[in-house]
């Protein structure tokens, strides 16, 4: 007997007591906690402690370069966190439309609220595709089966009856239940079983395992130098201040910025998803999907729009009006509401009967049936699809024909069975009569979309195999991509033939079959899982319970938003207003994404290798400090941070199917050798020419005294130089290099996005010349900088060259850049890049491997 539920006063007194599902939201952080997640990271707090020991070691608090310690993280940082959250306070109002209600019993009324209004004491109603929000005791059921894979990894449904638990998390397959919640919030099944975990691993993508690796290969670079720089400066009795200055330069050879980059395309990409109908659960999906090989998906909903409308029967019997009495009854009180029932209800009307006993559709047995009273005696009426009752009919001639024939003209078919015998159950297993009878099999049509042929050659013409996988007989499948014209060779097979197959007949087929028909959803996930298995990167778009677990599966879970609560909880993203046409508009984000990190890979990595050579050089080799720390900050603001924000709001999408980092590399390593040539050229240039002591070197300097009012000495301490020769030198050269490599790091954008074909190292320029303005902006912000005395002095303590010394540099930077893209072009380094490519792919495979293991064994944990 169903209990009536709460009253609303009650309710809102056990809020206000403290028993309301008060749990957060998934998937959605808090400002202040996206702030602290930017900001705290083991790398971060090195260098903010370095930055501390900056201001307190010396005897003169040294707050400039303590600044630049941190000055670009601080930097990447803000713009990371500000963008962050301003795509989050957008998604989070779309998110509202996808947030799950329940329906519960108030004042004796059914009422749907959002789950956050669930209080102890509820009684929540929950039918097939529902998922449970909350922990309870079935008060009143009808035939319900749940499953709880999601939380427990057994395949298998459960059978519910009253006083059964409910555990949050699980989901309805069949029939329906009302429940009484006993647990709410932090107390429930699935969010105990979440903090139990030591972590959560999400599915990594390419491009984050590959950023991984150059950062862990860097990581491990710079660790080495610094191993390697302390133990130099002990034995070479180097100064405290100056060994913490440098620590904080090979420390710079880290891009630690990239993740936070990596995390602000995927927030630009979701909210340009979120305005094409596409909601992100999991952002990094969105990547995921420019490297999308295979599509796997239902029919329903994507090719068709399951709208089902009855066409026609066939009666086998003889008794058409005992037919006609038989599918009134069933349609009366079967509890599977499903459109196919509704469809038949609609032609044959309903029947006051008295249902004594019945088994629920479910997608894994294809079939249901009642028992229903007649006088003194029972109908038993089995309706579902032939393949999985047809060893049972007793008069099987000639319906396999008929169903052949409905199945060419891309009709759907159910067959109706009558039978005789006792229940459907014998305790929670079925016990279906052992002789069943033909009386009839009905068609329904299923109307294709319009859109259909359009969407799948966008598919098509972008390379992605499609795969349908449906519950429908494959010849019905393939009947409607007839009607829908979509052309292509279609090979098709049933999920009976499937499952007789060897593991490798079944692989193969996995791969060369394009429709899949009678398909169970064990069948789904074995299909994803072979095409995984076989290198295949497959996204699923599902909208059922059936669908469940191979969304799960793939590496792309597409739901939609018509679907059931279950298929959207596990899925990465979700099509709203079901607008399947904007799936393809994902793939196009996502190689956005990926062209976007490519040209940011690019900018950071041909500094940091720069930064990680000249290190080498002359801080290990010479005992040189390359630069200061706010000299580093400023070479990395006008090359790479400034560059970066706008690389990803400015990129193109273009084909990216192989891997980002090996093609970066080959750019990489030859730009930031010749790099590196020309930056130690121009530092021993201007430290052994002549320069410092000649008439022009003295004007200069009384020129900088001039323009800031400092004495001589006042000079020197600001520029970091002691009272001798050797110090103007290193800090005459040290400013050279570092204008030389701002002027270098500015240029190579025309490397990067070249303005005519004659200038592209791969012959294809680009039509977007906004980086090429931005690059000139760069420069000019530079000269700006570097002309004004209380900046280029007092604050980077910069020396400020006159004019013919500027000449040289800029000279250099055009040789370096005529030198680099002949060697680009020509491709000169090429048995470096070989051989670094080749290690770095075997690194790669390494990673990747590591990846699909750690995800085996959690499926393996799962089941």
């Amino acid at each position: 007997m169903r209990p009536n539920g709460l009253t609303s006063e009650e309710a809102a007194r056990r809020r206000k007591a403290g028993q309301g599902n008060n749990e957060k939201e998934k998937g959605s952080r808090s400002y202040l906690s996206i702030f602290l997640q930017n900001l705290i990271t083991p790398f971060n707090i090195i260098l903010f402690v370095l930055g501390a020991l900056l201001i307190v070691l010396p005897e003169k608090p040294d707050y400039i370069n303590s600044v630049a310690a941190v000055g670009i993280i601080a930097f990447n940082v803000l713009v990371s966190t500000v963008q962050e959250m301003r795509a989050k306070h957008r998604l989070d109002k779309i998110a509202v439309l996808m947030r799950p209600t329940v329906t519960v019993l108030r004042d004796g009324a059914e009422k749907t609220v959002d789950r956050s209004e669930i209080v102890i004491g509820d009684i929540v109603h929950m039918g097939p595709g529902d998922q449970a929000q909350v922990d309870g005791t079935v008060a009143e059921e009808r035939m319900m089966e749940m499953d709880e894979s999601l939380l427990t990894g057994e395949s298998s449904t459960r059978r519910k009856h009253v006083g059964d638990e409910v555990l949050s998390g699980s989901y309805c397959v069949t029939g329906e239940c009302w429940y009484e919640v006993t647990k709410v919030g932090a107390g429930t099944f699935s969010s105990k079983m979440t903090r139990a975990a030591k972590k959560f691993e999400k599915k990594k993508t390419p491009l984050q395992i590959e950023t991984n690796t150059v950062t862990e290969f860097l990581m491990a670079l710079a660790f080495i130098l610094l191993f390697v720089e302390l133990i130099l400066s002990f034995f070479r009795d180097n100064d405290v201040v100056d060994s913490l200055r440098s620590a904080v330069i090979i420390l710079d050879i880290v891009p630690i910025a990239l993740f936070l980059l990596i995390t602000l395309n995927y927030m630009i990409a979701s909210v340009r998803m979120a305005d094409t109908g596409v909601l992100l659960q999991n952002s990094s999906s969105v990547e995921s999907m420019s490297h999308v090989d295979t599509v796997c998906m239902d029919k329903t909903g994507t090719i068709t729009t399951n709208r089902l409308v009855f066409d026609g029967i066939e009666y086998i019997s003889p008794d058409r009006e005992g037919t006609d009495r038989l599918i009134r009854e069933f349609v009366s009180s079967t509890g599977s509401r499903n459109k196919t029932v509704i469809a038949v209800e609609e032609k044959f009307g309903k029947t006051e009967c008295q249902l004594d006993d019945e088994v629920q559709f479910s997608s894994d047995r294809k079939f249901s049936a009642v028992r229903v009273r007649n006088g003194d005696s029972y109908d038993t009426v089995v309706v579902g699809a032939w393949p999985f009752l047809r060893d049972r009919a007793s008069n099987p001639e000639g319906i396999e024909e008929r169903l052949s024939a409905l199945a060419g003209r891309g009709l759907r078919s159910v067959v109706f069975f009558s039978g005789h015998g006792g229940k459907l159950h014998e305790g929670d297993d079925i016990s279906l009569p052992d002789s069943l009878e033909v009386i009839a099999v009905v068609s329904i049509s299923d109307e294709v979309r319009p859109d259909c042929k359009e969407i799948i050659q966008s598919f098509t013409e972008a390379g992605i195999d499609i795969k349908v996988i449906s519950g429908d007989d494959p010849e019905t499948v393939d009947a409607i991509f007839k009607i829908a014209e979509i052309p292509g060779e279609r090979k098709i097979i049933s999920g009976e033939k499937l499952a007789a197959m060897s593991p490798e007949d079944f692989d193969k087929t996995a791969l060369e079959t394009n429709i899949f028909g009678r398909m169970r959803p064990e069948q789904k996930e074995q299909v994803v899982d072979s095409l995984r298995r076989q290198g295949r990167y497959v996204a699923m778009v599902g909208d059922g319970i059936n669908d469940v677990r191979s969304i799960k599966k793939a590496q792309v879970g597409v739901a939609v938003q018509s679907g059931s609560g279950a298929a959207r909880s596990v899925a990465d993203m979700v099509l709203m207003n079901d607008n399947f046409r904007a799936l393809p508009q994902a793939i196009v984000e996502g190689k956005r994404v990926v062209t976007g990190m490519r040209d940011i890979l690019r900018l950071y990595l041909m500094r940091n290798f720069t930064l990680a050579f000249i290190v080498l050089v002359l801080l290990i080799c010479l005992n040189r400090t390359p630069m200061l720390p706010i000299q580093n900050t400023l070479y990395a603001l006008l090359t790479v941070s400034i560059m970066a924000f706008f690389m990803t709001i400015w990129a193109k999408p273009s084909d990216n199917r192989d891997l980002v980092l090996p093609k970066v590399i080959r750019y990489v390593l030859p730009t930031a050798v010749t790099t590196t040539v020309f930056a130690l050229f121009i530092y021993c240039y201007f430290g052994w020419c002549g320069f410092v002591g000649s008439s022009g070197f003295e004007s200069a300097v009384a020129d900088m005294m001039d323009s800031v009012d400092l004495t001589r000495d006042a000079l020197l301490d600001k520029l970091e130089i002691k009272q001798d020769d050797s110090s103007w030198e290193h800090a005459v050269s040290s400013s050279a290099m570092v204008y030389f490599l701002i002027v270098a790091g500015i240029m190579q954008t025309f490397l990067l996005f070249p303005v005519c074909r004659k200038l592209s190292v791969d012959g294809e320029p680009t039509t977007d010349r906004k980086p090429q303005v931005l690059a000139v902006l760069m420069l000019f912000l530079l000269a700006a900088l570097c002309f004004v005395p209380m900046i280029c002095i007092r604050v980077t303590s910069l020396f400020m060259f006159p004019l013919e010394q500027w000449l040289i540099i800029i000279a250099a930077a055009i040789a370096w850049f005529i030198v680099t893209f002949l060697i680009l072009r020509g491709k000169k380094l090429d048995r470096i890049t070989d051989a670094f490519d080749g290690w770095i792919r075997v690194i790669l495979d390494r990673n990747f491997r590591k990846e699909a293991e750690k995800l085996s064994s959690e499926d393996v944990e799962d089941e």
